[in-house]
């Protein structure tokens, strides 16, 4: 196993002297790994600063995935952090959700305390694009309607990010359907609108974390229970949603993918992560392949840089050094 990174080391979510920090955005529908992402981002605030939240349909309905980003940020420690809600449903498609595999609350029936600070009352998408015109990185790790009606209502916002980062996909397998991942497959005409778009810059094209690289490193029950021990309030909040997270696609191999705290993860440590450019399509028809990624390798037009392979021992040895920290920074904890 990789050695836990010390408190000196930059990899262990200080920054080194001379280092920037990066401002990010997170969307996302929270959600148990939406859920760990924003902690994993809470516990390196040398590194990235979280500059909003946005919210959107996917893993629950939006009335519950806003409030439990704003619970979350809450057991972190981050009720500063704006959370905005975007938009209730895909663009055209009935919508979809995961309860049965995230519980009924989004947070595996864990019972988190009202977040303090409340819902922003300016539209995720609004915020989207004032984030935007500020520079922010974009890890956008649910259904990709507000990506998408942002892209719609001002196209020029591509050009704006710094950089985006999507958890979405399955090259070669899918996780709703055998050729089709959740979050594409919840709303594959936003996928579509904003992976085929030519307006990112060649330069800072989106990365892509399909479920090729997610399932590369999955969570033990050894290690959710090791988790449980390690720390204080946030170690065992997290270990109980890990808990109640019902992963049939990867429950054969023995553990859980945490796809979300990956996309975030890339922002932080990048060296964790092996990527290939891809041209990507989405198959918005109706049949069997609806919603499948479809990846390209060999055009010479990429559109996308598509993660391919993960230092999986790093990647969790320093998830939970990170967790671990984040609770010895809290009060009282």
């Amino acid at each position: 196993m990789t050695p836990h990174p010390s408190p000196s080391d930059p990899s262990s979510g200080t920054a080194p002297a001379g280092a920037a920090s990066e401002d990010i955005v997170i969307d996302c529908d929270p959600g148990i790994d939406d859920a760990i992402a924003i902690l994993l981002a809470a516990a390196c605030p040398d590194r990235v600063r979280m500059a909003a939240i946005t919210a959107t349909h996917g893993n629950v309905g939006l009335a519950l995935t806003a409030r439990n980003a704003r619970k979350v940020l809450t057991l972190a420690g981050r009720s500063d952090v704006p959370v905005h809600a975007g938009c209730p449903r895909p663009l055209t498609a009935p919508i979809h959700d995961a309860a049965h595999i995230h519980g009924g609350n989004g947070l595996g029936g864990v019972d988190l305390p009202d977040g303090a600070g409340g819902i922003d009352d300016a539209h995720g998408v609004d915020a989207l694009i004032a984030e935007a015109e500020r520079g922010r990185t974009l890890v956008a790790v649910g259904p990709l309607t507000n990506v998408a009606v942002t892209l719609i209502k001002r196209p020029e916002t591509a050009a704006r990010w710094r950089r985006l980062v999507i958890m979405g996909g399955g090259v070669a397998r899918g996780n709703v359907t055998p050729q089709a991942e959740f979050n594409i497959f919840t709303d594959p005409e936003a996928a579509r609108t904003v992976l085929t778009t030519t307006l990112w810059p060649a330069e800072a094209r989106p990365v892509l974390f399909p479920l090729d690289a997610t399932h590369q490193a999955l969570l033990s029950p050894a290690w959710i229970a090791d988790l449980a021990a390690s720390g204080g309030t946030v170690c065992r909040t997290a270990a109980a949603m890990l808990g109640g997270y019902e992963t049939p696609s990867t429950a054969e191999r023995g553990g859980k993918a945490v796809h979300d705290a990956m996309a975030v993860a890339w922002t932080i440590r990048p060296e964790l992560f092996e990527t290939r450019p891809a041209r990507v399509d989405v198959v918005t028809d109706t049949g069997p392949s609806r919603g499948r990624t479809v990846a390209d390798f060999a055009s010479s037009e990429p559109t996308a840089d598509i993660v391919t392979g993960v230092d999986a021992p790093a990647f969790i040895d320093w998830l939970k050094d990170r967790l671990v920290a984040l609770d010895a920074a809290r009060p009282g904890d």
